[in-house]
């Protein structure tokens, strides 16, 4: 994969020949957002949960993108559908050259974010095309993950389990969420940050609520994406050395579920098991099958609430031998296709999707 080591500045020169670009604004209503975004500053929203998307459709040749970033996050380009080269971002407001030398038609040109949260907040200034901006395509459906690492994309596109966390070995256009969400034509969102649990500590619930999840005072307007779909992936962490408690953990996770209940009524809520847990590692804990026992509990409490539109999903436990491994024993690319058609063979079969929204 082709990937663009540094920033293209541009000091306003424009090249013999060089059709005019036009300036589009972040606010532009033909400009859109896919994901959390903070959208209270001036300068244009900021992003900074994994897989978080702008989307420019044009009618032209080139884009550019003006983006102030405070990390070292990387963007995947997508042109109409197909994953183009990675934008390695540099701190600080620069320009970048995102498609250029395209045939002159319509294209779709879609940024996603592949890193998490923690290593940057990536802004959005504005973009300049050289032709016409038009209105894109809106899915009317949209998955949501609800995860830690695994769901980030950590360490996917690493080479063996030996290796440790790389910006750019992380991807959340390829986690299994994001494939399962393409091949059903679906948005997808993905609130995952690695090391995160359900309970006690270091939470997702106590920072779901966040468009910036490392700024408690960024909320984000549920009501703007409601999710069709939400997949609870978390316990890896919780059960990594020992087992939590179970009636407190069982407790945490069905308060989870109604907070999710309250802003989508109607969703499809599944509670995976990740491939990392076994009853081999820990030794003598049997993560994976107390967390099958734990939320099959959680699932009886949601019950008795009168909630039974949710299901244990299992995604099997990876094999290094058959599918390799990512970083620091992580799901390698091709388990999290295997995972991607888990998911999606679940949603076709029990809620009867079909690809384009059909």
């Amino acid at each position: 994969m082709f990937r663009i080591p540094i920033a293209y500045l541009l000091l306003g020169l424009m090249a013999p020949n060089h059709r005019t670009l036009t300036r589009v604004t972040p606010k532009d209503p033909k400009v859109r957002y896919i994901g959390r975004f903070d959208r209270g500053d001036p300068g244009g929203p900021k992003c900074a949960w994994p897989a978080s998307a702008v989307e420019v459709a044009f009618r032209g040749t080139e884009m550019r993108v003006r983006i102030n970033e405070s990390g070292e996050d990387e963007l995947q380009v997508v042109v109409d559908g197909t994953a183009s080269q990675v934008l390695k971002l540099t701190p600080g407001n620069a320009t970048y050259i995102a498609v250029d030398g395209l045939n002159d038609g319509r294209h779709d040109v879609r940024l996603v974010k592949r890193t998490e949260a923690f290593v940057g907040t990536t802004q959005f200034v504005g973009f300049e095309v050289d032709g016409t901006v038009l209105a894109p395509s809106r899915p009317r459906r949209s998955i949501e993950v609800i995860g830690d690492s695994i769901s980030c994309g950590y360490g996917l596109e690493a080479k063996s389990r030996v290796e440790h966390f790389s910006i750019d070995t992380e991807d959340a256009y390829m986690t299994y969420g994001a494939q399962a969400a393409r091949q059903l034509d679906a948005d997808f969102v993905d609130i995952s940050w690695s090391g995160r649990k359900m309970w006690p500590d270091n939470t997702i619930p106590e920072v779901y609520g966040l468009a910036i999840p490392s700024d408690r005072s960024s909320t984000f307007d549920f009501g703007t994406q409601i999710p069709n779909v939400i997949v609870i992936n978390l316990g890896t962490n919780d059960f990594g050395w020992v087992a939590p408690d179970e009636s407190k953990w069982t407790a945490a996770y069905a308060e989870f579920i109604q907070r999710l209940r309250d802003r989508a009524p109607k969703a499809r809520i599944y509670l995976a098991i990740g491939p990392m847990v076994s009853n081999r590692w820990p030794p003598g804990v049997e993560a994976l099958s107390k967390l099958q026992r734990y939320l099959t509990d959680v699932v009886g409490i949601r019950a008795r609430a009168g909630d039974d539109n949710l299901r244990i999903l299992e995604l099997g436990t990876h094999d290094e031998a058959i599918d390799g491994m990512g970083a620091d024993s992580h799901p390698s690319l091709t388990t999290h296709s295997r995972m991607a058609q888990i998911l999606v063979e679940a949603i076709r079969h029990e809620l009867g999707w079909t690809s384009f929204s059909g």
